[in-house]
């Protein structure tokens, strides 16, 4: 599915030496079955010596497979069909890509663009919260959160993303934003920190493991949400959140798209 958050045409192979080990390490794990992406994907690590090294030293378990892959890919090949590897790999990878260009995340990405805050603010009372975001990403819902909230923690895993909200911050001097690596499944937080745990489009790939985690973190009496953006999208409710006991909100959005938001309080 091509979302077009980037023009892969006009981006540069070198865009993957801006992220992280867990990108790297999906890209090559997750991907050994598409044939057509691996034979792309080591066409170019192999006419792009630079990247080839990061990938190898910036994620050490991927070692083996990009040394496979460069030492089976075609040999000789001109400099246009080089490009053409490197824009299939970067089409194939866009919604990881975007993560090395917050500005054009922000601007492209229509579950960013076109999403009204008063979708979160409306689940719960943010007034003096303590407030985690899990996956902030360029900080949709932590800065929503922080016009209400006394203190806001942005936990991202992308050093590029962390980098544009930091510089947000510091530009707009907002001062109950603090950001903080950290993934769904394994939060750097206390037991029973926070009274409201929010999070978008980043539980469902372990329900088990991350909203056990999520739960963790959030005080008895908590609230957590997912509340995701707005984009075009045809959904059903997710039977895996109301399953677990989640209260559904549902919208249009202004493209047309069924957005659910889900809200839980916690009892422990």
């Amino acid at each position: 599915m091509r979302y077009n958050w980037i023009n892969a045409e006009e981006v540069s192979f070198n865009s993957f030496l801006l992220l992280d080990r867990w990108i790297i390490a999906m890209i090559c794990r997750d991907y050994r079955e598409w044939a057509e992406f691996e034979k792309n994907l080591g066409a170019a690590l192999a006419n792009n010596p630079a990247v080839a090294w990061y990938f190898a030293h910036r994620s050490p378990e991927s070692k083996p497979y990009v040394e496979q892959i460069i030492a089976s890919a075609a040999k000789g090949l001109s400099a246009d069909e080089v490009r053409q590897a490197e824009i299939f790999v970067l089409h194939a990878m866009e919604t990881s890509v975007v993560y090395a260009f917050p500005e054009v995340m922000n601007r492209n990405c229509n579950y960013i663009y076109d999403w009204d805050k008063q979708h979160l603010l409306h689940l719960a009372d943010f007034t003096d919260a303590l407030v985690l975001d899990v996956g902030s990403g360029t900080g949709r819902l932590a800065f929503a959160a922080a016009e209400q909230a006394r203190q806001v923690y942005a936990s991202e895993p992308t050093d590029r993303l962390r980098e544009y909200m930091r510089d947000k911050i510091r530009r707009e001097n907002i001062r109950n934003v603090k950001v903080l690596d950290g993934t769904a499944d394994s939060l750097p937080y206390e037991d029973n920190t926070f009274d409201i745990v929010m999070s978008g489009h980043v539980v469902g790939d372990n329900y088990d493991l991350e909203l056990a985690e999520l739960t963790r973190v959030v005080k008895n009496g908590g609230v957590i949400i997912d509340c995701i953006g707005d984009d075009d999208l045809k959904r059903k409710p997710d039977g895996e959140l109301l399953g677990r006991g989640f209260e559904a909100f549902y919208h249009v959005s202004k493209s047309g798209g069924d957005i659910y938001t889900y809200r839980k309080k916690i009892t422990k």
